[in-house]
């Protein structure tokens, strides 16, 4: 298969696509074969976004709750060798150590919503959600690629409407944000159909596992992921199911059971989503917003951006060769 296939999505996802659709949509609807979906909803144009920046957020936290769960069961799975294909074949070091990386990345992330929502870096306790998977995810490899892909799908989408709509409500900096995580789950997507054509889960010649021009949206909103998600049948408004989301990376505590440590220890910009580098000139990116800067609002506190002004002027000062004027700068408002 070039893709996954419908047979590999759970059947309640597929309605939450197969939309009426225009000529524009049925051309967009080819590009979105990669999960399989013969039609994509047609994209938001209004000049308002149906969501405000605290639904985004809280779906987007959620979102990352249902990601955490499903790598971490993976990796334990792919760990304990009970993970394995067709014949037999569990995942090589290289492919268990993709798993780690999406496993902390997605931690990462959840970490940075929860914490813009709170306003606070405290890792307080959180209600657990509680998610539900088909049966053989974690035991058969096809079943757990597919799925894998299919979620990925979903956050890329999501995201993709959060770029769009973060923007509309006059938040370019957050819809940045959005677009950062986009870029990594679109990689765990890539990463994915990988293992599935090394373990000769594709049955098509020469079909490379980056096989997008243009990554699909296939949401019309951020709004609208929590009912694809629950036709699908991985999360409920009762919030019960088999697995509850567990914190699993954490560099403060002690112990490692899925050995992520090391892979930890090689995965960049751990701590925020990062700025350009100083002027634009070169130099080391610089943290734009850590977890707890951001509040409810998705507005930077004001010590907070009168303190990286102030860092990024002297910066920019000492990068400025001698005798040249340096201009003004006219982008503070997007910060």
């Amino acid at each position: 298969m070039t893709n996954v296939s419908k047979q590999t999505i759970p059947a309640t996802t597929l309605p939450s696509f197969d939309t009426p659709y225009s000529r524009r949509s049925l051309i967009a609807g080819v590009i979105a074969a990669g999960l399989g979906v013969g039609m994509l909803p047609a994209v938001a144009r209004a000049d308002t976004s149906p969501d405000d920046v605290n639904t985004i957020f809280t779906i987007a936290q959620t979102a990352e709750q249902l990601a955490v769960t499903f790598y971490s069961n993976g990796v334990k799975s792919a760990q304990a060798g009970t993970l394995k294909d067709a014949n037999g074949k569990g995942l090589d070091p290289d492919e268990l150590n993709y798993l780690r990386a999406a496993l902390i990345e997605e931690q990462l992330h959840q970490l940075f919503f929860y914490a813009a929502q709170t306003g606070s870096n405290k890792m307080a306790v959180q209600i657990p959600n509680m998610f539900n998977f088909p049966a053989n995810t974690f035991t058969d490899l096809a079943t757990f690629i597919g799925v894998q892909q299919t979620l990925e799908g979903v956050f890329d989408s999501a995201f993709i409407a959060a770029v769009y709509e973060l923007t509309l409500l006059g938040h370019p900096n957050l819809a940045r944000i959005a677009c950062q995580v986009a870029m990594i789950e679109s990689e765990h997507r890539v990463l994915g159909r990988d293992i599935l054509i090394a373990h000769g889960l594709d049955s098509v010649a020469n079909d490379p596992a980056d096989n997008w021009t243009y990554a699909p949206q296939l949401l019309a909103s951020v709004g609208a992921a929590p009912g694809v998600v629950e036709a699908a049948g991985f999360f409920n408004a009762q919030n019960t199911g088999d697995y509850a989301y567990q914190q699993v990376y954490n560099p403060l505590q002690s112990g490692d059971p899925l050995g992520l440590a090391a892979v930890a220890a090689n995965i960049q910009y751990k701590d925020g989503p990062v700025a350009p580098p100083t002027g634009m000139g070169g130099g080391a990116a610089t943290p734009e917003l850590s977890s707890g800067e951001l509040l409810t609002t998705g507005l930077v506190p004001l010590a907070g951006l009168l303190w990286y002004r102030a860092r990024r002027g002297r910066r920019a000062q000492e990068s400025c060769p001698a005798g040249q004027e340096m201009g003004t700068d006219t982008n503070d408002k997007d910060v």
